[in-house]
């Protein structure tokens, strides 16, 4: 986003600002944390709408294709994957399904969430600008990246879903019901993603390598994290109880089971995906919260 494009008439009004620079002061949004966050949001809802609205605009301005280009770039993605692993290295999944759609289902969540979390790093000191002029509550940018991201998320579900009913359709596999549950899977990694990148956003500003960082935490983790196989397919117990361990494990095995596998995930993996996401946001909502006073004047 273009902070001095934001700048012109975006104004988040004076009570608003008096409220932020005086919660600013406190080190909380609106009370104690993760609270005070949830509830600045939800009183900045309107501002956040608007902010989503431009970041998706300013993202395609001046593309021929606009934003057919988020369904394009997975269906782009998905024919690669499917020409790579049926031609050239042939590969399987433990289930019938079609291992270039296995793979796609797992990679639309990362995807959704490594990107948020990247982007996070960066938006606070991108909207610096802004936030010293309008006295805007931090804690907006964030959300706004995440939201922005789940936009594209759900622009590129309806390539997946085709895929899916293809395969169905050519008697690979049957088309999940299960797809029903997709919102509280959704939410779980909205809910988790939201969480760390409040955290990110926050400690970004103090320390500008996190980026960097961030890049190379983020590829180690793709690959412990059953997206490119299935954990059956680790032949070593304790490498295999390492991955279990993952706490991002459960929300890929709950995704990919409600919207490609037409499994209904246990109560104990619905469990531990929430509790794993609950952790994030409580954890990230208040690393925000503690650094939030020193925020404006560092970026």
């Amino acid at each position: 986003m273009d902070p001095q494009r934001q700048d012109r008439g975006l104004r988040c009004g004076p009570a608003a600002g008096r409220r932020t620079a005086v919660a600013g002061r406190r080190g909380v949004s609106a009370g104690a944390p993760p609270a005070g966050v949830v509830a600045s949001l939800y009183r900045h809802r309107g501002l956040v709408g608007v902010l989503v609205a431009r970041d998706l605009k300013a993202r395609y301005r001046g593309t021929f294709l606009g934003y057919l280009w988020s369904l394009l770039n997975p269906l782009l993605l998905l024919a690669v994957y499917a020409a790579v692993f049926t031609w050239v290295i042939p590969a399987r999944a433990t289930s019938n399904v079609p291992y270039p759609i296995f793979l796609f289902a797992g990679l639309l969540p990362w995807l959704f969430g490594s990107g948020a979390l990247l982007d996070s790093a960066i938006v606070l000191a991108d909207n610096g600008p802004l936030l010293r002029k309008v006295v805007c509550p931090p804690e907006v940018f964030p959300a706004v990246t995440v939201l922005s991201h789940l936009v594209h998320h759900l622009l590129a579900l309806p390539v997946l879903l085709a895929a899916t009913a293809v395969a169905a359709g050519m008697g690979l596999v049957r088309f999940p019901w299960t797809v029903v549950l997709l919102p509280f899977a959704l939410f779980l990694w909205v809910l988790a993603v939201g969480g760390l990148s409040l955290a990110v956003a926050a400690l970004a500003v103090h320390f500008r390598d996190l980026k960097d960082l961030l890049h190379n935490v983020l590829n180690l983790a793709f690959f412990a994290t059953p997206i490119i196989y299935t954990l059956d397919k680790i032949p070593v117990r304790l490498l295999r109880r390492l991955i279990e361990a993952n706490p991002v494990t459960p929300l890929i095995e709950v995704y990919r089971d409600v919207v490609l596998l037409g499994v209904v995930p246990s109560l104990l993996l619905w469990a531990w995906a929430a509790a794993v996401a609950l952790v994030f946001w409580l954890a990230g909502a208040w690393v925000f919260s503690r650094l939030r006073e020193t925020i404006a004047e560092t970026v």
